[in-house]
């Protein structure tokens, strides 16, 4: 059978043919469509910075990614296939600058077509300084104490000073870094830690590192302690001989290990008035000494004479 192709013929009912023509193509566009699907993650900003400058001021620094394809394409494309950066590497001045957020493709994304990316937000603005480097002194940051009886005697940091980079106005307001917390309660022997450094603002960088070395020593407890009022005694008096008046009561003033003097018992400490060289009765001006445990060193004491009024005894 031979089929009529002449023009009269295709042109026979045309409307209608446009019509079913127009509504295959829009199924086959549908169809397609409806395969599609979106995906959704955030990825980290790169930015490409002029020489000798710094981001001065927090900008965004994650942007929302919306990949638009085939289901088993898209769910094939790893969050590091797709890199975020915006470019200022034009600008070599300090200011306020704003930038188109640029995408490329890598890994899986490579291949992928079709493909749909878009970007929120569109474009970024960020603050630029020159950047500046220097070194600042570490300075422990010490929590608790330890215990009774026992102190922290002296320390060391290595290192002492680290360098700092970063936007200008801000480095020149860092004169010292901390560290982190480091807890003396329990300690009763020397120790080592490493700590990490408190970094003062984010857009601030250590050169070299954020960890340093603390080595603490700790020694028993060295106390000042004023004993009052301590009785005064007299030796060596001759036993024919006795004193008009008791001795005045005085003080002494010690330095010791805490252990030591929380031995210490009522009358263990002591002035002692020497009456060797009284001879008869009369008015004698004497020598004190202080009579204390061993283990406590005298500062002062008082008094360091007393005069006595001696009679016989007889």
């Amino acid at each position: 059978m031979k089929i009529d192709l002449s023009p009269q013929r295709l042109l026979q009912n045309w409307p209608a043919k446009i019509l079913s023509l127009a509504a295959a193509v829009l199924l086959v566009v549908f169809n397609s469509v409806s395969r599609l699907e979106d995906r959704y993650f955030t990825v980290p900003v790169r930015l490409v910075l002029p020489a000798d400058f710094v981001p001065a001021t927090p900008y965004t620094q994650r942007v929302r990614i919306s990949l638009r394809g085939e289901a088993d394409d898209i769910f094939r494309i790893l969050e590091d296939d797709i890199e975020a950066y915006v470019d200022l590497s034009a600008y070599n001045s300090e200011g306020v600058f704003r930038a188109p957020v640029q995408i490329d493709r890598h890994g899986a994304a490579l291949d992928v077509e079709p493909l749909e990316i878009r970007v929120e937000p569109l474009e970024i603005a960020v603050t630029l300084e020159e950047r500046e480097r220097r070194s600042v002194e570490v300075l422990p940051r010490l929590s608790g104490n330890p215990p009774a009886g026992y102190d922290l005697g002296q320390y060391q940091l290595s290192p002492s000073t680290v360098e700092i980079q970063g936007p200008r106005s801000l480095v020149e307001d860092v004169h010292s870094i901390d560290t982190e917390d480091i807890e003396l309660a329990g300690r009763r022997s020397d120790f080592t830690v490493r700590v990490r450094l408190l970094r003062p603002n984010q857009l601030i960088r250590f050169i070299g590192g954020d960890v340093v070395e603390f080595r603490g020593v700790i020694e028993e407890a060295v106390v000042l302690h004023t004993f009052e009022p301590v009785e005064t005694v007299l030796l060596d008096l001759p036993p024919n001989l006795t004193i008009v008046s008791p001795l005045p009561a005085g003080s002494v003033r010690v330095q010791g290990r805490q252990f030591d003097l929380d031995e210490v018992q009522a009358g263990d400490v002591q002035l002692v008035a020497d009456a060797s060289a009284v001879t008869g009765p009369g008015t004698y001006e004497l020598p004190v000494r202080p009579d204390v445990p061993r283990g406590l060193l005298v500062l002062r004491y008082e008094p360091e004479r007393v005069e006595i009024e001696v009679v016989d005894g007889g």
